[in-house]
């Protein structure tokens, strides 16, 4: 029989990490009013039994799009049978690693992200590694409480020449701040199709990037939606306390 009060030596490493990493919440509260794509329901929570109307419990009933706040696209969003699989069937394995975030201030409204930055970066932090998820500060997350408007317009996103290089790697996910990792305005969504297309899962209205270091550790965890093309999530950095900007 396990001994799970004296914890093998990888699980007990593992809760000691953790206890000595700062937490970082990359996920936007899921509110009334909050930005959502153009055609995409809002997100709607209503009472349905109250404590202070006298009922003997309080819980709302919510109504939301598979890819409202912050969350993961899955392949099925734009990728057919047999490569389609829904986020259900993400192994588990997608959710939990290494974090590089590549910050890009001073990009200009949907502008493009070429394959040059990834490299400089790596140039400076060393390679991306196979498995890692990958995430771009555009700084567009401070668009989402106070500017809604600007939030949904005018994004910058990635080139395609930037995924087909990701995807070369073996990333496991990459995501940005914005509503979309294809640049706004995009027709034919270039980013979604390479990406999605190559397994990797998309993460996109992701909060706080902007203090995360270079590298960290991502814990992400959405619902397992049957057949679902994505799900809201919340995502946790891991990060070593000095490291954070």
């Amino acid at each position: 029989m396990t001994n799970w009060a004296s914890p093998p030596d990888s699980v007990d490493a593992l809760l000691k990490a953790v206890a000595a990493a700062k937490l970082v919440d990359l996920t936007h509260p899921l509110k009334a009013g909050m930005p959502v794509w153009p055609s995409h329901p809002l997100f709607c929570q209503e009472v349905v039994e109250s404590l202070e109307r006298g009922d003997v419990s309080c819980f709302h009933a919510l109504s939301m799009g598979e890819h409202t706040g912050t969350h993961f696209d899955a392949p099925s969003h734009f990728i057919g049978t047999p490569g389609g699989w829904s986020i259900s069937e993400a192994p588990l394995e997608k959710f939990f690693g290494r974090m590089a975030t590549i910050h890009t201030k001073g990009m200009a409204p949907r502008a493009a992200v070429e394959p040059e930055v990834v490299m400089a970066w790596e140039a400076k932090n060393g390679p991306i590694a196979k498995d890692d998820a990958v995430f771009f500060h555009f700084e567009w997350d401070r668009f989402w409480d106070d500017h809604p408007r600007e939030f949904l317009a005018d994004w910058p996103g990635l080139s395609s020449a930037t995924c087909e290089l990701l995807a070369a790697r073996g990333v496991r996910i990459v995501g940005s701040d914005c509503l979309s990792i294809d640049c706004f305005g995009s027709s034919d969504f270039p980013a979604h199709h390479i990406l999605l297309g190559a397994g990797i899962l998309i993460g996109e209205n992701f909060a706080r990037l902007g203090i995360l270091p270079p590298i960290c550790y991502l814990a992400t965890l959405p619902l397992p939606i049957v057949n679902g093309s994505g799900s809201p999530l919340r995502a946790i950095a891991f990060v070593q306390s000095a490291q954070c900007v």
